[in-house]
């Protein structure tokens, strides 16, 4: 079994690997808030997958717009027709009695066609309004990387929190351990003074390792914390990160309590979701009007009994230019199921909007709750830690008059690692909640 000052060395070894490393961060680039945000908006994932979309939005909405200019088609064929196609003519036309008909096969074995057709559209409604649709679902995107943004800044600004409190957390339990370190010296000195019994220098020792075993645990939760905020900043996972060890304070203002539905983050999109269904209505509308477009086309036909023909052969050539008007005059699919399924569309786009405003009214009023409820604690918090503070600095002074059992000294050390967790969850929730209700309301 471990003897004592195997133990203590142990514990010390393991404060000391704990400090270097953390000083080895410290002499690292130091990471504020506004760094983390800054980082984050140029590096976070779902950052760069937001204005990708937009790329492409941007570049759907100009390909809806070059509908509009005019097309040229080209062509070019050459058939081998092993049997020739054959034609009926009256046979009165080729001098045979009435009634008849003559079979006469039209082509020959081989046969070419080149040519060109141009196309604009001079009246197209489906055109334009699909030009207006994809210029909404345009600044969709934008806004939905807007949100995004706002929703990357608010989980940052949480991770960050959450890291700088668990970091004082861990520097407290750090401290402790030092403090008591020195206490069990004073301890096993007087036991090896006769002054106290093995018992009290065991009871020492069981509650220096519970209170490195909490700084162990404390230190975990630190670093999965600062987990936490590097994938949120899009910042390389295996890389070490060093935050600001000033802390963080409440902010002095009330955070704002009054809702507004106009503010909530998704609340431009979800409009814009009902814009774009309304304007994929009348874009179904639109497809049922005439189109009116100018036509023109030329082409070369040539053929021959061998495939030589291409060079061989006298090339015949036609052109034409025109008017082409069209109009669906029987679709149901389009005019009845079509239309009637893009009206439903509105009337589900403006329910989801209301639902998300809903959601996000319940949501601020939560915030509103909760940080109602963890500023009230955090008072009373901060009171009774001062106490508990008071309360371990006079016990010391007694256990090293050895007039203080360690089971006492224990239960207060219990009670400010309860108190002082409470009070920097208290903080935290705090933060969490202004940070929240900011979100809410567009901030």
């Amino acid at each position: 079994m471990m003897n004592l000052k195997n133990k203590l060395l142990v514990v010390g070894l393991g404060l000391l690997l704990s400090t270097m490393s953390m000083q080895i961060c410290a002499a690292q680039s130091v990471w504020t808030l506004d760094k983390c945000l800054e980082y984050a908006a140029a590096h976070n994932q779902d950052l760069s997958v937001g204005r990708q979309r937009l790329a492409v939005a941007a570049t759907a909405a100009g390909q809806s717009k070059a509908r509009l200019l005019p097309t040229v088609t080209g062509s070019v064929s050459l058939d081998h027709y092993w049997q020739i196609p054959v034609q009926v003519f009256p046979g009165e036309l080729l001098g045979q009695p009435q009634g008849t008909f003559v079979p006469v096969r039209l082509g020959t074995p081989w046969m070419g066609n080149a040519g060109l057709q141009a196309n604009l559209s001079l009246i197209d409604a489906e055109g334009w309004k699909q030009i207006k649709t994809s210029m909404l679902e345009q600044q969709l995107k934008a806004s939905q990387n807007h949100s995004g943004q706002k929703l990357v800044a608010k989980n940052v600004r949480m991770a960050y929190y959450a890291a700088v409190l668990h970091q004082q957390d861990y520097h407290t339990a750090e401290g402790r351990v030092r403090d008591f370190q020195e206490s069990h010296r004073l301890i096993a000195l007087n036991f090896e003074k006769g002054i106290t019994d093995q018992i009290a220098v065991n009871q020492s020792l069981a509650l220096l390792e519970d209170l490195g075993d909490e700084a162990a645990g404390i230190r975990a939760s630190y670093l999965q914390s600062l987990l936490d905020l590097k994938f949120w900043m899009g910042f390389p996972l295996a890389d070490s990160i060093s935050i600001d060890t000033g802390g963080v304070s409440l902010p002095e203002a009330a955070p704002q309590t009054d809702f507004s539905a106009q503010r909530l983050p998704d609340f431009r999109q979800d409009s814009l979701t009902v814009d774009i269904a309304r304007a994929v209505v009348r874009h179904s509308t639109a497809a049922l009007y005439p189109k009116l477009s100018f036509v023109s086309g030329y082409s070369r036909l040539g053929f021959g009994s061998e495939a030589s023909f291409i060079t061989r052969s006298k090339w015949f050539s036609s052109g034409y230019v025109g008017l082409r008007l069209s109009m669906p005059i029987f679709d149901v699919p389009r005019m009845r199921y079509q239309l009637k399924k893009d009206k439903e569309s509105v009337l589900l786009a403006q329910a989801e909007r209301q639902a998300g405003i809903n959601s996000g009214n319940k949501a601020f009023l939560t915030a509103k709750i909760g940080y109602d409820r963890a500023l009230q604690e955090l008072a009373t918090l901060q009171t009774k830690e001062a106490l508990a503070r008071e309360n371990i600095g006079l016990s010391t002074k007694k256990l090293q008059k050895g007039i203080m059992d360690m089971i006492q000294m224990k239960q207060l050390q219990d009670e400010l690692t309860v108190v002082r967790r409470k009070r920097l969850a208290a903080k935290l929730q705090c933060l969490t909640q202004i940070v929240e209700l900011e979100y809410l309301q567009g901030n």
